[in-house]
């Protein structure tokens, strides 16, 4: 009946073990935003969304998707995209917390912000 009692015991005490493990693990995997959230697309002359904010270490991916040439260029040099035509994309990634403004060089009323944590 110890024994019983003993094993019972211990077999609560791994799951709730186990179950404080996945509780605390689960939050690690949430660092990455989930899959699209880090892309920007370029449409009807703006960057969509204006702002993205995202963790350090995240690529972003601009997207072209409008009839017209664009450019993602960072208003301090941090990276410049050179000419994008339609369905052509940029990606950048950011290892560096702070705050980057960018424009469309062609196009300069576009601006975009991306804000790393």
């Amino acid at each position: 009946m110890r024994k019983t009692i003993h094993s019972l015991k211990m077999n609560i005490s791994i799951l709730v073990c186990t179950v404080i493990s996945i509780f605390l693990l689960s939050g690690c995997t949430q660092q990455n935003n989930p899959p699209g959230n880090n892309t920007v697309s370029i449409d009807n002359l703006a960057f969509n969304p204006s702002t993205l904010t995202i963790a350090t270490g995240i690529t972003v991916t601009w997207i072209n998707n409008d009839a017209v040439a664009h450019t993602v260029t960072e208003n301090e040099g941090f990276f410049d995209s050179g000419v994008l035509t339609n369905g052509h994309n940029f990606t950048y990634t950011f290892t560096v917390p702070g705050t980057y403004n960018y424009t469309c060089s062609l196009h300069p009323t576009m601006r975009g912000t991306i804000i790393v944590q």
